[in-house]
């Protein structure tokens, strides 16, 4: 079985995802639309089994790296967060939170 260009392909997306290359993804995809809408192309069952499954691993890890630039955002929104506001307790021990935007004379 000769090397079929959109099993290359699918292994670029997925070395694209691995190294967070997300720019380069969306030439990658292109390539892969063009390259399986020719109408020429033709695969053998094994080749077909191939594509499906590199397609799988693919879908996998984007999956994956959605999820952790869904965590990483959610991260810096804490952190920012976290930066503008004071948090304290009053004498009975409960959380007091009070924005940064309020001035000192308003916190006491």
């Amino acid at each position: 079985m000769g090397e079929v260009r959109a099993a290359v392909l699918l292994d670029l997306v997925h070395l694209a995802v691995l190294a967070a290359d997300y720019p380069s993804l969306a030439e990658l995809e292109g390539d892969l639309v063009r390259e399986m809408g020719r109408s020429d192309f033709r695969l053998t069952a094994a080749e077909l089994k191939m594509i499906q499954q590199k397609a799988l691993r693919n879908a996998a890890c984007l999956k994956a790296a959605g999820r952790g630039i869904k965590a990483a955002r959610q991260r810096l929104s804490d952190i920012r967060s976290a930066a503008s506001r004071l948090v304290t307790y009053d004498r009975s021990g409960k959380r007091a939170e009070f924005s940064e935007s309020r001035n000192l004379a308003q916190r006491l």
